[in-house]
């Protein structure tokens, strides 16, 4: 399996595009095709760019509520929300029993958002509101060292070989005037569906453009990407799966390095408020210790267990761009939830 690491580790660096891989590594095209698009699914593992969401003129806030409405109901609200009003990610926290959701908004648009937040909640639909800008929030660089690529698992005893990513917390700071198109933004959204490569002739023809333009457009798009990496999740394989965890910690440099030296951690981010999470995708095996090393390494504000079934990932809205602009949906979002849950009130409770 050495073939699929040194595509995995080259494919971080270079970007998933088959030809730059071949080049990076010496392994022939067709190898690296059959790699990506058939090995790699095999073993639960897909690629995930990080998006510098800042460049693209976008802040990141954190929200998390309670309801009293059912938790589908509310679901299904947010998967609205993750269409039409700059939703980004949303789960629902097993344990809390509480949503938490991240947006990313035009700075210049946070009172109408917040606005937007007090309507839900004067609505009954939502309460105990909490809302924070986020310094950043980013997936993290697959540990392939810590990874059997022959059986699709993670190794066993990683906390005697443990190390840490050594990752600068870098801000992202939103770009009052963001140099982004509605084509950088389709190829984002295709990006963000792990489906890889970019190929050119399809998506011009799919989007009515020219190869010559997509190509163009890739090469500005790489610019606006922190790195290409890999999500482990065995969906033809459950078993290996315990549940997705959320890690809330204090923001501390030692606390950090002791989470992203755990490899099934695959996404951090920081609120300006002082707190660090880390998103752990937890193997079914080992989980004791993995929850054991957590526990007696951490002054944990809170472990909770995402619920999958009430989760939902969000491509970049590219319909949300218009004109060189991310146009105020809010208002119109407002109005149209107001009817769909008047319309909706006699098939709840």
């Amino acid at each position: 399996m050495e073939e699929t690491r040194k595509v995995v580790e080259a494919l971080m660096k270079v970007g998933p595009r088959f030809s730059d891989i071949s080049r990076a590594t010496g392994i022939p095209v067709s190898t690296v095709r059959y790699i990506i698009l058939k090995r790699l699914p095999k073993l639960g593992l897909s690629i995930r760019p990080s998006i510098n969401y800042g460049a693209l003129g976008l802040q990141r806030y954190l929200v998390t509520f309670r309801s009293s409405y059912p938790t589908y109901y509310i679901s299904n609200i947010l998967d609205l929300l993750g269409e039409y009003a700059y939703l980004d990610y949303y789960t629902y926290l097993m344990t809390e029993k509480k949503f938490f959701a991240i947006f990313a908004i035009p700075p210049s648009y946070e009172k109408d958002f917040l606005d937007f937040l007090d309507l839900l909640e004067s609505m009954i639909l939502i309460k105990e509101v909490e809302t924070c800008k986020l310094t950043y929030m980013r997936p993290l660089p697959f540990m392939v060292e810590f990874f059997d690529f022959s059986r699709g698992v993670w190794i066993q005893d990683w906390i005697s070989m443990r190390k840490t990513r050594n990752i600068p917390e870098t801000p992202e700071y939103p770009a009052p005037h963001p140099k982004i198109d509605k084509v950088d933004l389709i190829l984002i959204a295709e990006l963000q569906k792990g489906i890889a490569p970019i190929k050119y002739n399809s998506l011009a023809q799919k989007f009515n453009l020219t190869r010559q333009t997509i190509s163009k457009h890739y090469k500005h798009v790489k610019n606006l990407i922190n790195l290409f990496t890999i999500f482990w999740a065995p969906h033809m394989n459950p078993q290996l799966l315990l549940l997705p965890l959320m890690v809330k910690v204090e923001a501390r440099k030692d606390f950090r390095e002791i989470l992203l030296s755990i490899p099934f951690t695959y996404t951090e981010f920081r609120s300006e408020g002082g707190d660090y999470f880390a998103m752990l995708m937890m193997p079914n095996v080992g989980s004791y210790n993995t929850l054991k090393f957590l526990t007696s390494s951490l002054d944990v504000i809170s472990i909770d267990f995402q619920d999958m079934e009430y989760s939902g990932k969000f491509t970049i809205q590219h319909n949300l761009f218009k004109n060189g602009l991310w146009i105020n949906v809010f208002d119109e979002v407002a109005r149209k939830l107001v009817v769909l849950i008047k319309s909706r009130s006699g098939q709840l409770r």
